[in-house]
Parts: C-alpha cells; structure tokens; sequence
C-alpha cells in the first residue's frame, strides 16, 4: 500500500487543481474577510471582526485551507527530490513578504503591529514541515501530539513570545499560534501522499475538465503576490471613499 502511494506520487505532475481551487477558495474568502475588516476600520460597521464569535471561526476556515495547502504543497514541489533552490526562492519570498507586513503594520497599527502573523508562520513553518516532507505517518503523528499540547494548554498559544512578552504589543492585528496550527500545516503532508488525493483519483481528472476550472484555479497558483497585494488595494479604494465622506 504504501509503495503504491509513493508510485502515485512519483508519477503525477507537480500541482494537483484540488490544491490550487483550495486555495482560490481561500483567497476569495480572505478578501471577504478583510474588507469586512476594513470597513470597521472606517467606522461603517461595527461588527466584532476579527475576534468576535463567528468571525473567528471565518477565519480559522481561511487559515486552515491555506495551511493544508501549504503541507501538502511540500511534497508535491519535492516529489523525486528536495529542491533546494526552488524551496529557498520560496523561502525568500515569503520572508520579504513577511518583513514588509510588519514594517507596514508598524507604520498603520503602532501599538499592534504584526510580529508573527500568517507570513512570518508560513516561513518558520515550512522551515520545520521540511523535515516531514517524506515522512507522511510522522508528520501525522507528531500533527496529533500538537493538537494535544494545545488543547490540554500544555503549551500555551502565545509560546514562544511568552517570554518576551514586554517587548511586543498587548495585542497584534495578526496573530497565528504555532500551537497548534502547525499541525494542520503537518496534516497536509499524509493528505499529499494519500493515493485518493493524488492524480489517479479519476474525480480530479474530472475537475480539470471542468468549464472554467483552470481559470479559478489561476489565482491558487499566485496566492502569495495577491495575500500582499489585496490589502493595500483595499485601503487605496476605501480611503479616499472614507476622506469624501468627512
């Protein structure tokens, strides 16, 4: 069983379309939810976004799905072997990515900027997932372990910065725990090397012949340029709006 998996994974190309519609799923509700967020910002909404009931779990939803994209992303960018110049290009630009988040959150948000937001625990994260790349049942395993420590409040969510809580805002904009999102991240890996999501799954072939499913594909394969993009879009269509206004 598991030599067949490895076969299926070595014989498939390198995207899977289910991952790249995830992931448009995600971006679309990310937009969603960030321009919910920016017209409280404004002042036109007073709904408790990001952290009231609901709003949360929205965007557990969103963190999720990119997540498990990002595990199983892992395995299918090294199927035969580990690329190391691909994944460090990618390393790189999610670190830039990550610098310019929070150099722009300290300019908008001064007293929450952002520290270690969804960027900054992407790059740690697949930093650490690599190591799982081709080990889906450890990855699983230690996936679980997480999930306990977290829920058992073994390690608490604001671990590691606990212990350097007085040099960082009381609250930030942004904020993901390490424990335990990533072990969604390390969920996705077993779901990579799982055969039935794999290309020889005949409804993926299906999905690829569907109308238009290449074109809502197309913004999962450029996810990250539009996660850095979207928000300042946003601010740059709302705020003359909100100037106008006053």
């Amino acid at each position: 069983m598991q030599e067949n998996i490895k076969t299926t994974i070595k014989t498939t190309i390198q995207r899977n379309i289910v991952l790249d519609l995830m992931r448009t799923l995600a971006i679309v509700l990310m937009v969603i939810f960030h321009f919910i967020y920016d017209l409280k910002y404004f002042g036109w909404v007073s709904w408790d976004i990001p952290d009231g009931a609901g709003w949360r779990e929205f965007r557990y939803v969103i963190l999720t799905l990119f997540f498990l994209c990002i595990g199983a992303s892992l395995v299918y960018s090294h199927q035969q072997k580990f690329q190391l110049k691909a994944y460090t290009n990618r390393l790189i630009k999610v670190a830039i990515g990550a610098a310019i988040t929070t150099l722009m959150s300290l300019v908008m948000f001064t007293n929450n900027w952002i520290y270690f937001g969804v960027l900054q625990f992407i790059l740690i994260s697949s930093l650490l997932a690599a190591i799982f790349i081709y080990h889906p049942k450890i990855a699983l395993l230690t996936g679980l372990v997480i999930l306990m420590l977290a829920q058992f409040d073994i390690v608490t969510s604001r671990w590691p910065f606990n212990y350097i809580s007085e040099f960082l805002p009381d609250y930030t904009t942004d904020y993901v725990p390490f424990f335990p999102w990533f072990a969604v991240i390390l969920f996705g890996i077993p779901l990579a090397h799982s055969a039935w999501f794999n290309r020889e799954w005949q409804l993926v072939k299906k999905i690829e012949q569907w109308p238009w499913s290449q074109k809502l594909a197309l913004p999962g394969k450029h996810s990250l340029i539009i996660y850095l993009v979207h928000q300042p879009l946003l601010f740059a269509l709302l705020a003359p709006i909100h100037w106008l206004m006053n």
